[in-house]
């Protein structure tokens, strides 16, 4: 990333496409002289901070390009900490285009990914977990992926984090105290005392990793895969859930010879749900294909639904295909209670005690489906779902480094109890803070902010 402080920089920040309203933005030292060259305001002409300027945007021979609203934003009162100009014009490609290549003309920059956003973190805007936050809340396909991103841009993470850096810079200090006044009578805190707050501090960062299980989830989705044997209603139960015929359903065995995604959103959580091909001893070699791509798809899911059609009997099919699916995380789905159920369904004590739970649907009148998905997220998160006071790692890179931290962490601790001199476990105590600190930017480095910002949209 080519970021230049003193380049005034200009973008798009409206999406692509013809709409009623684009939104081109600058940030800089110059960007007010930049559009002030550039436009004829109507009537009132006094640049007021957030107040907009009604006018014609004009390009490099004087000649008006379109009427619009110009705001002016003054460092640091902004979003990067910069002077800002927001210019709101209408939303022709050919006019915005036509805009933009005359602030270039007049020497602005064009923006990079996420340089705007880069600005604001540089600036002391925005810590690097806010500004992650950023991205995701653009990226967000639910309402609460968007509140969970926007609790995020709050600090939530930041502030879940400063006490646990607080104690262990105390920490620090004392052990410093140590090294430094050895000849001296300072009164320092007892061994064990310090030793149980480390152990602390490592529990604390330890419930933090252990909550990107759920971040994850919460970020990226999930995978649910629908497994039993032919003509157990699992393409009905899919058609059922994504609320419309999006497989064909038919009584001849094999009817699906591939597995056949759609994404459904879940309790708030986007859900890719599978329907997957009956798994049994197969000869046409397209539905063997079919029978791999299966099991495949439930080796690799979040959670597994597991159908069974309660109208006939458990049979040795239903247990093979019980001992594929019992390895994840799986829910009983007794399919077709609009039917009388078979006097001799039986299902094996260890099938219905293996799974997370046992629902009876009827995937053709479509009954019991909320009670289905909310089986699924109990699943994942347990009762509550994801509706939990504490903290939520949702990005790989924050928890890898709380586990730096940790291991970091943990090698200082047992330097400690053995007895080695403070200068051993105070060189992981720093790499562990030093790594706590890389989450909200406190220590970073350039390829970080490259590797982060580059997967911002241009004009964020």
């Amino acid at each position: 990333m080519s970021y230049g402080p003193k380049r005034t920089i200009v973008a798009v920040a409206s999406p692509p496409g013809r709409g009623a309203i684009s939104l081109v933005r600058l940030s800089g030292q110059q960007a007010k002289e930049f559009v002030t060259s550039h436009f004829r305001a109507q009537g009132r002409a006094d640049w007021v901070p957030h107040r907009p300027l009604l006018g014609h945007i004009l390009d490099t021979l004087g000649n008006p390009l379109d009427q619009a609203l110009v705001t002016y934003f003054p460092s640091p009162s902004s979003y990067t900490g910069e002077d800002m100009i927001e210019i709101s014009c209408h939303g022709s490609p050919v006019v915005v285009q036509q805009i933009v290549e005359s602030l270039l003309e007049a020497g602005a920059h064009l923006a990079e990914p996420g340089e705007f956003t880069l600005r604001a973190f540089l600036n002391g805007k925005l810590d690097l977990a806010q500004a992650e936050a950023v991205r995701d809340l653009i990226d967000s396909q639910t309402a609460f992926q968007a509140r969970m991103a926007t609790e995020q841009l709050e600090g939530k993470l930041s502030r879940a984090l400063e006490p646990i850096k607080n104690e262990l810079v105390r920490i620090l200090c004392q052990m410093e105290t140590a090294v430094e006044f050895v000849e001296e009578s300072v009164e320092l805190e007892e061994g064990g005392k310090l030793a149980e707050a480390l152990q602390q501090v490592d529990q604390q960062l330890e419930e933090l990793e252990e909550s990107f299980r759920l971040g994850r989830i919460v970020q990226e989705g999930m995978t649910v895969t629908i497994a039993g044997r032919t003509n157990a209603g699992k393409s009905s139960l899919f058609n059922a859930l994504v609320e419309y015929d999006r497989v064909i359903v038919a009584a001849i065995p094999g009817t699906t010879r591939d597995a056949v995604t759609e994404t459904i959103n879940l309790g708030g959580i986007p859900a890719r749900l599978v329907d997957t091909a009956g798994i049994r001893e197969a000869e046409d070699p397209l539905e063997q294909l079919g029978v791999q791509k299966s099991l495949e798809y439930l080796r690799q899911c979040d959670v597994g639904l597991f159908v069974l059609d309660q109208s006939v009997p458990f049979g040795e099919e239903d247990l093979r295909i019980w001992e594929v699916v019992r390895s994840q995380r799986c829910i009983l789905v007794l399919n077709k209670e609009d039917l009388p159920p078979a006097r001799d369904l039986e299902v094996p004590p260890e099938v219905e005690e293996g799974c997370a739970a046992k629902i009876r649907v009827s995937a053709l009148e479509r009954t019991h489906l909320e009670d289905l998905g909310e089986s699924v997220l109990n699943a994942i998160a347990g009762e509550g779902n994801f509706e939990q006071e504490g903290v939520l790692i949702t990005s790989l890179r924050h928890k890898r480094c709380v586990q730096e931290a940790r291991r970091h962490l943990r090698e200082g601790i047992e330097s400690y109890q053995q007895g080695m001199s403070e200068e051993f476990p105070l060189y992981d105590f720093r790499k562990a803070l030093d790594s706590m600190g890389q989450i909200t930017g406190a220590t970073t480095v350039d390829d970080i902010l490259q590797e982060i910002f580059s997967t911002f949209c241009i004009g964020k």
